[in-house]
């Protein structure tokens, strides 16, 4: 069993550490060398980073969007030029570009968006507030739609991955924002143009399970698109605590086998999924089964089920991930002598 928020930012390859950050000089400079930044997620308490000139305003516009903002933000949040260039020489914040700006610790795949003129939308964006992505997704960037000149599909930070363009007609009459992140509706619309199935519901599932968004809303997003992009939605499902339980969940519905998410066990609690009325399966993830103490429950959990009739499949985040033909024999293998089907018609534990 696992958990959205946790998994998705664990597993990106996104999130890079550099040892230090270039100060003083190269700031106030504009030079923007200074490549990975860390992390998706990250924010910095810029008191601990020295003398604050405007401690009120300076740390608002760098909470959000992967530590990167604009002057505009700057300004609308009350900031001064004399702040900025301030924060800027004592290596609170460095210049990425003419007009946009980021924290020591922020987002790569953020900063690399901003370079190419464009925003983070679709996997980069939704990477950034939290969701569930698949790792290796590379740089999603949405540009202008008049946009000339931009075709590189390589990072200028080899750890970012590969660039992926959105210039999608259903956004030219869109402006890009002030902001460096696409907000949650306008990645999701993105990713609908852009992702495969597996990995739209996989995004789809955690947004939703996040909360971020609702049914009814994402609906309304897919509404305009081409009834390929619609029919997306068709397995998605908020009760996924993890994508590695979509994947599974995802497989196995595309093949007309009932499957339950997060179904209850009386003396066990919920279980990740429950094939047909019999076999378990139970979709780790790293943070959460690493530990003794949840290796020792999980264990506990798995004795349970077996007395009470069901069979147990248990799948790391790595076989999900990167094994999956392994995974998908067993799981054929399963299903072909029948262990999500009970011999007889009572059910489990009944």
């Amino acid at each position: 069993m696992g958990h959205f928020g946790h998994a998705g930012a664990l597993s990106s390859p996104l999130i890079t550490e550099v040892g230090h950050i270039l100060r003083s000089r190269r700031a106030v400079d504009g030079d923007d060398s200074t490549g990975g930044q860390l992390p998706v997620h990250g924010s910095v308490d810029l008191r601990c980073a020295g003398r604050m000139p405007e401690p009120a305003t300076a740390r608002a516009p760098a909470r959000t969007n992967g530590g990167v903002f604009s002057r505009a933000e700057w300004n609308a949040e009350g900031g001064t030029r004399r702040g900025l260039e301030a924060s800027l020489k004592q290596g609170t914040f460095w210049r990425v570009s003419p007009g946009w700006f980021a924290t020591p610790d922020a987002s790569a795949a953020v900063v690399e968006a901003v370079r190419l003129h464009g925003r983070a939308t679709c996997l980069t964006a939704l990477r950034s507030q939290g969701v569930w992505t698949p790792p290796h997704s590379g740089v999603h960037v949405r540009i202008a739609a008049s946009a000339l000149g931009i075709t590189r599909t390589t990072s200028s930070n080899p750890r970012t991955g590969e660039v992926v363009l959105h210039r999608a007609s259903v956004h030219q009459a869109r402006p890009l924002e002030k902001h460096a992140v696409d907000d949650i509706g306008l990645a999701l619309e993105c990713a609908l143009l852009c992702l495969p199935e597996r990995d739209l519901v996989v995004v789809a599932d955690s947004a939703l399970q996040l909360r971020l968004i609702t049914r009814s809303s994402l609906t309304a997003l897919a509404a305009p698109l081409a009834v390929s992009a619609r029919e997306k939605l068709k397995f998605v499902d908020a009760r996924s605590q993890s994508g590695t339980e979509s994947i599974v969940r995802l497989w196995l519905q595309l093949r007309g086998v009932r499957v339950t998410p997060q179904f209850h066990v009386v003396g066990v609690g919920d279980v990740d999924l429950l094939v047909g009325d019999r076999l378990v399966i139970e979709c780790d993830s790293k943070e959460f089964h690493s530990a003794e103490w949840h290796s020792r429950n999980d264990r506990r959990r798995d004795l349970v089920l077996n007395r009470l009739g069901y069979r147990v499949l248990r799948l790391t985040y790595e076989q999900v991930m990167f094994q999956w033909p392994r995974v998908e024999a067993t799981l054929r293998a399963l299903l072909a002598e029948g262990s999500h089907v009970r011999g007889s018609r009572r059910r489990p534990g009944a």
